[in-house]
This record gives structure tokens, sequence and C-alpha cells, in this order.
């Protein structure tokens, strides 16, 4: 197998490891609730973003050896049209799926914090905890407690 053919499979095999993780990604989103399986969802996420470093890794440097020092666009414009017509598809679908991984990986953060913010007030209902106030004038003491969530 040429370098070349070699860095094809690897952009593919890269463009796959970045789908299974946004498929992972949706999958915690519908999941969002259900702790367990979020866990079991980031394990197979954190799996499968060894395997990805591995291949991102591998991919930089078979570029740098195909690229011989040059930038991608110049390496790009380098190439035989067979040859562009072959990787230009590839790094387009590697582009565009990071950057959903990206959005998606975002929302999903926002979700979880949401999510253990709920969680975190409900613990505090049950326990009868209260956070301390923000602001209060000195010596005076804090406000009654209340039921209602202001954060919401």
């Amino acid at each position: 197998m040429t370098v070349w053919d070699e860095f094809v499979v690897v952009l593919s095999a890269e463009n796959a490891l970045l789908e299974e993780l946004i498929h992972l990604g949706t999958a915690k989103q519908r999941e969002i609730n259900n702790a367990p399986e979020v866990a079991r969802i980031a394990e197979q996420e954190q799996e499968a973003l060894v395997r990805l470093a591995e291949t991102d890794q591998r991919r930089a440097e078979l570029f740098d050896v195909l690229a011989m020092g040059k930038g991608l666009e110049q390496w790009l414009l380098g190439l035989d049209g067979e040859q562009r017509a072959v990787v230009e598809p590839l790094l387009l679908k590697l582009a565009q799926n990071l950057g959903e991984l990206q959005a998606l990986n975002d929302l999903n953060q926002q979700l979880l914090a949401q999510a253990l913010s709920y969680v975190q007030y409900s613990l505090n209902l049950i326990t009868g905890e209260e956070a301390a106030p923000t602001y209060s004038k000195p010596g005076g003491t804090a406000p009654g407690r209340s039921i209602f969530d202001r954060k919401v």
C-alpha cells in the first residue's frame, strides 16, 4: 500500500470515527435523564476518542510525508485532478463532521449542566438545605425559604 492509499484509508477511518461519535452524542442526548445509560455511552465515546486520537496522529504523519512541508491549500493545489477528486470530498466531510460533533457536544454539555442543576435543586428541596444568599445587608438576616426556583 502506498503512502497515498494509506492516507485515503486513514481519512475515511477518521470520518467513520467522527460519525460514530456523532451517533453516540445523539444517543446521549436522547438518554440525558438516564444516568446509567449516559455513563455507558460516555464510556463508548471515550474508547472512540482514543481510536480517533491514534488515527488523527497517523493522518498527520502521512500528511507530513505527502505534503513535504507545504500547507494544506498549497498541497491541494499541487495534486492532479484524480487525486484531488478523491481527497477533497474526504477533507470536506471531515470538516463537516468536526463542526457537527462540536455543535452536538456543546448542546449536550448545556443539557447535562441543566439536568445537574435540576438534580441539585431537587436535592436541596428534599434535604431542606438552602444556599446562602448572594447579597445581603451586613448584619441582616437571610430571606425566608421559598420553594420556587428562581434560576429557571
